[in-house]
């Protein structure tokens, strides 16, 4: 996506993909380079508000789950310069800002769904009986449910701490790498016990399992891959940004 100056206004000409609410959205936030001969992250984008009215385009990408992103098109749209968002030069640092949100948003979303699957889990386990006594007395489903509640409790912890820092205004990006690599981790690791507790009924469409099990499988992905908050951790103890053991 590039944005070139034109007099009052930017031509803005390229694509964007897997764009969350693209297909329903009057306007978008977009990030374009605006010089080419500097890298990206060090001033070389800009972010732009863009309304749809100015002729940008959207198609829907089918996916698997209940997330349904779009691919947008911009077209040498024009765009006043005016419709700068901060500063020229800052749209790489903006984007990381609100990326970060997400990172630590996103878990709170997973431990949600990791409750209700745990929870359901739990009650099946005691009301689900073969050979004349409940499943829950066997010990192969009771460590697939104490596992899961020390895992998601281990989450909440995480993002509690991600949020402790937010409050205190430090830079959380470190600890919601944390939050968002073992939050949507766990999720898919608690639902898939919970299904595996429900036998055949938790393969079926009767139950929310199916479901969730397509839905928490986004939640490694986007705002950023597994791939991509371990960079992070990693790049920062290696840096001396992060310590080991740091509480504050």
């Amino acid at each position: 996506m590039t944005a070139v100056r034109d007099g009052d206004d930017w031509i803005l000409h390229g694509g964007k993909t897997f764009i969350t609410g693209g297909n329903d959205a009057d306007f978008a936030i977009v990030i374009a380079v605006t010089d080419p001969d500097t890298k990206v992250n060090r001033g070389g984008a800009t972010a732009f508000l863009v309304d749809r009215s100015m002729g940008w385009t959207s198609r829907p990408i089918d996916t698997m789950g209940v997330y349904s992103p779009a691919s947008l098109s911009f077209d040498d749209v024009r765009v006043p310069h005016r419709n700068i968002l901060g500063e020229q030069g800052e749209g790489f640092a903006l984007g990381m800002q609100w990326i970060t949100r997400g990172r630590y948003t996103i878990p709170s979303h997973a431990l949600g769904i990791a409750e209700r699957a745990l929870s359901m889990a739990i009650e099946y386990a005691n009301t689900r009986h073969t050979f004349g006594r409940p499943i829950g007395v066997n010990q192969a489903i009771q460590w697939m449910i104490a596992d899961s509640e020390v895992e998601l409790e281990a989450a909440r912890g995480l993002i509690w701490r991600a949020a402790w820092e937010v409050d205190q205004g430090r830079d959380p990006r470190h600890t919601a790498a944390w939050a968002k690599l073992y939050g949507a981790n766990m999720v898919n690791r608690v639902v898939d016990r919970a299904l595996q507790i429900h036998g055949g009924m938790g393969y079926t469409r009767e139950l929310p399992f199916e479901r969730w099990y397509r839905q928490t499988r986004l939640l490694r992905i986007f705002e950023g891959t597994d791939e991509m908050q371990r960079l992070i951790i990693s790049r920062d103890l290696l840096r001396g940004h992060a310590r080991v053991g740091q509480r504050s």
